[in-house]
């Protein structure tokens, strides 16, 4: 079967699907199922999603689950093409279905087999017998001025074509050192915060962990906030850390210098703005653009002391919550609040979330990738979350759509490296 949609062709057959333009997106997993079963469906509840994926009910699938594939799905394609409201998903336009499709097949054209008495022959043949007496009455001398013409008019067509070539040769050196100079673009300025060495308390006690999953404002489970416990001193050395987020405009830089993939959703003009920090991008983008800057992704430990401080404060300003200090949502699937200024991502230089050393949107904004695996703490003797040990990595920090449980710095969510999100960007460190 094939489903057609104005963004993106998919082929159950090949379990393929392409884009608007049929490039091949790397779409798989529950996510791919996900686009299936709602272009089948048209539309689902979670009960139905989850009768789907797991008829024998060994695994619940929650909407935190189902969050990440719709994100994923509206992330690669480039369009929001999974909607959710009043708990139903569904696709976003109108989905055809069909047998098989013959765009997906070679267009290349099929040799036509030469016919008997083919009228051109026939005309190319007549033409040949009505000038070739013409030809056999030329006299001797007349064949010799036609033959020396014909040579010397070959010889004036070599040489053209020769200085052609040299005057190509030329433009393409000439283009060749115009693209060395692009990719020697410029780099975002270094504006980092120095984090000077010393302890600090990282993590959550059971009792503030459970606390949080109360309020339950982002619809994570309960093992998703006890993945924070337990709470420990750490001791880290000097670092920097950059003061903002990267930025659109920041990223673009990257981009034209190495060619890297752009995010699809610079195509969404809700995020695409060169001050708004850059979302979209997976763990491996934002691994490759540190370390194009000679930096790295700040490990968990890093980036939660540049956070909260030393003092083990809930939230970057301090433990008493407070919605103007930085860019949340209601916590719900589609939950914006703009009732902190902006309603999708705040400006990298705006001054939101900020912390006890004056690092910018640690807290909302987008979350921000670091380089741990996601794991168990060292001391955790009493809970396992599903998604230890799976290679997935941590992200960091809230979001603009989340509410104010997942807004503190201790908050902790795995994720597979390869995973985009709206939502999801990141910051850069530097160790001396």
């Amino acid at each position: 079967m094939v489903y057609k949609h104005p963004y993106f062709k998919l082929d159950t057959e090949s379990k393929k699907v392409f884009d608007e333009n049929s490039k091949e997106l790397a779409l798989t997993g529950n996510a791919y199922r996900l686009l299936v079963f709602l272009c089948d469906k048209n539309n689902a509840t979670l009960t139905g999603i989850n009768d789907y994926f797991d008829p024998a009910g060994a695994k619940d699938y929650t909407e935190n689950h189902v969050r990440q594939y719709r994100y994923k799905i509206n992330s690669l394609i480039g369009h929001g093409i999974v909607a959710y409201k009043n708990n139903v998903y569904s696709i976003n336009g109108t989905v055809s279905k069909h047998e098989v499709d013959a765009d997906l097949e070679s267009a290349a054209p099929k040799t036509q087999e030469p016919e008997k008495n083919n009228p051109t022959e026939d005309t190319d043949r007549d033409i040949h017998r009505k000038y070739n007496p013409w030809i056999k009455e030329l006299s001797s001398k007349e064949k010799l001025v036609i033959f020396s013409s014909i040579i010397l008019l070959i010889i004036f067509s070599a040489v053209v074509l020769r200085d052609k070539n040299k005057n190509a040769g030329v433009t393409t050196k000439s283009s060749l050192a115009d693209e060395t100079t692009a990719n020697f673009s410029p780099k975002p300025q270094n504006d980092m915060i120095l984090i000077p060495a010393g302890e600090f308390l990282m993590g959550s006690t059971e009792k503030q962990a459970i606390e949080a999953w109360q309020k339950n404002d982002g619809g994570y489970d309960k093992e998703d906030y006890l993945a924070e416990y337990p709470q420990q001193k750490i001791m880290l050395g000097d670092f920097y850390i950059d003061k903002k987020e990267a930025s659109n405009s920041d990223y673009k830089m990257f981009v034209d210098a190495t060619n890297h993939i752009a995010p699809a959703l610079w195509s969404d003009q809700n995020l695409n703005s060169p001050n708004q920090p850059v979302v979209g991008v997976d763990w491996n983008d934002a691994d490759a653009y540190c370390r194009w800057l000679g930096k790295k992704l700040p490990t968990e430990a890093e980036w939660e002391k540049a956070a909260r401080g030393a003092d083990g404060r809930i939230w970057p300003w301090g433990n008493a919550w407070d919605g103007a200090m930085d860019n949340h949502g209601n916590g719900t699937e589609y939950g914006f609040d703009e009732s902190d200024g902006y309603k999708y991502t705040a400006p990298v230089g705006a001054e939101l979330g900020t912390s006890p050393y004056g690092a910018l949107n640690m807290a909302g904004n987008a979350y921000e990738w670091v380089a741990d695996d996601f794991s168990a703490y060292s001391g955790n003797d009493k809970f396992v979350q599903q998604d230890f040990n799976k290679g997935f990595k941590v992200i960091k920090g809230g979001a603009y759509t989340d509410g104010q449980s997942d807004q503190r710095p201790a908050s902790r969510i795995g994720y597979q490296k390869d995973y985009k999100d709206v939502d999801t960007g990141f910051r850069c460190a530097k160790s001396d």
